[in-house]
Formats: structure tokens, sequence, C-alpha cells
């Protein structure tokens, strides 16, 4: 077990013990102007997600954790379409990790509602998106929406962006993207091997899920299996960062 796996408990209990005065925050208007203190609400609760299923097995309070923090940022969209001075960070296409949330969770509901609201503000995506976060996102968007001529082109451009060096780990996304996209239960199996060997090198010094939660498991990778699933297919490895406990049956 990494050294990160070892404190989870104790970082569990730590966060739990602030998520009364999150939500309390989240319900001020002063405190929650631009958005900030739904923002570190939603990251408390994907944390604990993820602890409350490696510490207890408990898959119900995992996707329950999921599902809330999904919701939340939902609701963060609607209040910047509405008006209010919600931070534009907060509805770039980086609500691509949002998706990957709603999917983990299980409830597709609530990833139908949440990809029809993520994408379509192009000034903001070009001010705060690399070309790797709009690709991805839209990628999920459209495969959730069921829209395969947009997923396609979207999916070629994120095979493109993980090309680079620095998205290299990531290509197994494009793979299984496509995969999913085209029905391919075998191609999927093999891009989903390498969704987790890119994972765990990600998770090393300098990688994008050192010193997380996802250290100990991949909530993108069950949100992938799980997008697998609802697009007809059954794609699933053993490995410990894609619990398949966890996945839609």
């Amino acid at each position: 077990m990494s050294d990160f796996g070892k404190r989870l408990g104790m970082m569990r209990e730590m966060r739990r013990k602030h998520l009364t005065q999150l939500r309390v925050n989240c319900s001020s208007p002063d405190k929650d102007k631009n958005g900030s203190a739904t923002n570190s609400l939603v990251g408390t609760l994907r944390f604990l997600a993820v602890a409350d299923y490696m510490l207890d097995r408990s898959v119900q309070a995992f996707r329950a954790g999921l599902v809330e923090a999904a919701g939340l940022r939902l609701k963060l969209i609607q209040r910047f379409d509405s008006g209010e001075s919600i931070s534009p960070s907060y509805v770039s296409m980086r609500n691509y990790h949002a998706l990957f949330n709603a999917l983990a969770s299980a409830d597709m509901e609530v990833a139908r509602l949440l990809s029809a609201r993520v994408g379509g503000r192009d000034a903001i995506e070009r001010e705060y998106d690399r070309p790797f976060d709009i690709a991805m996102g839209y990628s999920l968007k459209y495969l959730i929406q069921g829209d395969d001529d947009l997923a396609l082109h979207h999916i070629k451009a994120l095979r493109l962006a993980c090309e680079e060096s620095d998205n290299s780990d990531f290509l197994g996304y494009a793979s299984m993207l496509h995969a999913v996209l085209t029905r391919d239960q075998e191609a999927g199996k093999v891009a989903l091997r390498e969704v987790i060997a890119g994972h765990k090198r990600q998770c090393k010094s300098g990688g994008l899920f050192k010193g997380s939660e996802d250290e100990v498991l991949s909530v993108w990778g069950v949100g992938l299996a799980n997008l697998s699933r609802i697009r007809g297919l059954e794609i699933e490895v053993q490995d410990p960062l894609v619990p398949i406990d966890l996945l839609l049956k």
C-alpha cells in the first residue's frame, strides 16, 4: 500500500470534521459568491467517496458522495448561466472531471444533465483549457448524449493531444473512448489496461494523481467502464484501481 493509502483513515477523519462547515459555507451567499465554497465541498465529497469505499467497502457511500459532487458542479454551472458571479474557471471544459464523477457514481441521469450543460463556452475554454481538456470533455459529453459523429471528431482530437509527451499517459483514454464508440469489447479491454497503466505512472512523483485519492482508486477508470456499459459493452479488468463491484450491473 502506498504512503497515501496508509494515511487514508486519518485523512478521512480530518475531512469529515470539516464537512459540516463546508456545507454551511456553501449556504452563505457571501462565502460562496463566486462558487469557491461549493468547489471545496465538491473536492471533499469526492475524497470521502473514495475513502469510504477503500476503508469500508461501501459502494453506496462511494456512489452517494460522487453523485452529490457531480450535482453540485451542475448547480454551479446553472448559477453561472443564470447570471451569478461564479468564477468562469468553474464552468470551463475542465468539468470533464465532473463528468467522470457522475459516470463513476452510476447515476446516468445526473451524467446526462451535466453533459448537456458542459461545453459551448468558447471564450472561457480558450482562456482556461488545454486542447487535451477540450477534447476529453467533448468526447465524454457526446458519448453520453449519443451523438457519435461529434464524439468521433473529438476522440480523434484527444488522440492527437495524447501524442504530446505531457499527455502520453492518457493515450489509453482515447483508445478506450474509441472502443466504446465502435462497440469493440476486445479493444476496450486492452485500452482499459492501458488506462490503468498510465494511471499508475501518473501516481508517481510529478504525476497528476500523486498525493490524491486517485492513488488508491481510479474514479476516471470506473467512470469509463460505466460509460462502456451504458453504451452496451461490459468492459472490465481485474485491477484494484477499477473495482468490479463499483461498475454498473
